[in-house]
């Protein structure tokens, strides 16, 4: 069985698949192999998937990018999601951090600090992404519109680039997933000013959340899942439900997703799809924005 993994292999979309595909592939009693199909913000792997075969020997491992931002930015996509996909099983969310350099704002120690800032200096300071349309970019715009700002997006090629760019002080600041700020805001080279999660989290427990900082308009997490060719059997949507249930319920697995800022969340096939289309609405103000901006 093959899991199509949209994502350079070593970020952080890799390893949350492959976290939980070792259990997964135990209840299913079959090797899941991972292949890594990298491009278009997910659209080249997804795409492999949508034109499997819907007889359960692929999956694909999708996002909220792909199921709902990636249809509004590109100009001809080879598939519709809803359309062409089965969601199969709802794996995590994960929440966003807005982070600083403490190297490019070493006086910004908090969310209120950074918009005086960028209010007094309207299109010089400038946020990092992982490249338009992603997730770190559609935060950054959020923020900006929510705290009526003019920022200057500054887009990488993946979430690591960009990271390393805030890092050197080079990109002042930039909001992305949790997984891949933890180690840096556990080292202390880069400063954590908010979360975007309703409430706090538990792997940062002093940092306020977006809307205790007075901007409750920016609460947004990505989140993940597994989908299937259109088509797949209901007993196999099932089979593969049950294999993700198992996974986020093993001990080991559960805490390695919180340890990286991935909260386990269940979802099974028909409760995954009404809950990426309620997330869809969401996300396509913030996607059309992003490709007005391009």
């Amino acid at each position: 069985m093959t899991m199509v993994v949209p994502f350079p292999p070593g970020g952080g979309g890799d390893i949350l698949a492959r976290t939980v595909s070792l259990p997964f592939s135990e209840t299913l009693h079959e090797k899941v192999v991972i292949f890594n199909r990298p491009g278009a913000g997910g659209n080249i792997g997804t795409s492999q998937v949508v034109k499997a075969r819907p007889d359960g020997t692929t999956v694909g491992y999708v996002t909220n990018g792909i199921m709902c931002v990636n249809s509004h930015l590109y100009d001809r996509q080879a598939f519709d999601p809803l359309k062409d996909l089965e969601p199969v099983a709802g794996l995590t969310s994960i929440g966003l951090v807005l982070a600083v350099s403490p190297k490019a704002l070493p006086d910004v120690r908090s969310a209120a600090d950074l918009v005086k800032l960028a209010i007094s200096r309207p299109g010089e300071i400038a946020f990092a992404s992982a490249g338009p349309g992603t997730t770190s970019h559609l935060a950054g715009i959020l923020f900006e519109r929510e705290a009526g700002l003019d920022l200057n997006h500054i887009p990488h090629a993946g979430g690591a680039a960009a990271v390393k760019e805030v890092l050197s002080g080079r990109v002042p600041f930039l909001i992305d997933v949790m997984p891949n700020l933890l180690p840096h805001l556990k080292a202390g080279t880069l400063r954590a000013l908010a979360v975007t999660t309703p409430s706090r989290s538990a792997l940062l427990p002093e940092v306020p959340t977006m809307v205790e900082a007075g901007l409750p308009g920016v609460t947004l997490y990505a989140w993940d899942g597994i989908a299937a060719p259109k088509g797949l059997s209901d007993a196999d949507a099932d089979r593969f439900a049950k294999a993700a249930r198992a996974a986020l319920n093993d001990k080991a697995v559960r805490d390695r997703l919180l340890r990286m800022g991935a909260e386990p969340q269940f979802r099974g096939p028909a409760d995954f799809r009404q809950f990426i289309e309620a997330e869809a609405a969401k996300w396509r103000p913030l996607a059309l924005m992003a490709r007005a901006q391009r």
